[in-house]
């Protein structure tokens, strides 16, 4: 169990190196804008991974209409790897 202290400094420890004596300042710009580049992929693959996910669900929409009285999600492995390859 953490006691007070070590958790307002792990609360603020420094975004790059995680230290809590450190703050971002502290770092080369080149480390910043490193860091600042790794974290930007991050929200792509978030936005890459919605748009995969929402076309995904149309493709389920799209298959089962009509025919969905087990309540199962079936759909062709190849039109999934399709959709994925569209985005690559």
């Amino acid at each position: 169990m953490l006691c007070y202290s070590q958790l307002i400094f792990k609360t603020m420890s420094c975004e790059i190196c995680g230290r809590g004596a450190c703050t971002r300042s502290f770092h080369s710009l080149e480390e910043q804008e490193e860091f600042d580049r790794i974290n930007q992929t991050d929200k792509i693959k978030d936005r890459m991974r919605d748009a995969l996910v929402y076309k995904v669900n149309r493709l389920k929409t799209i298959s089962n209409y009509g025919d969905n009285d087990d309540n199962e999600d079936y759909v062709k492995l190849s039109d999934v790897i399709s959709i994925i390859e569209d985005y690559s």
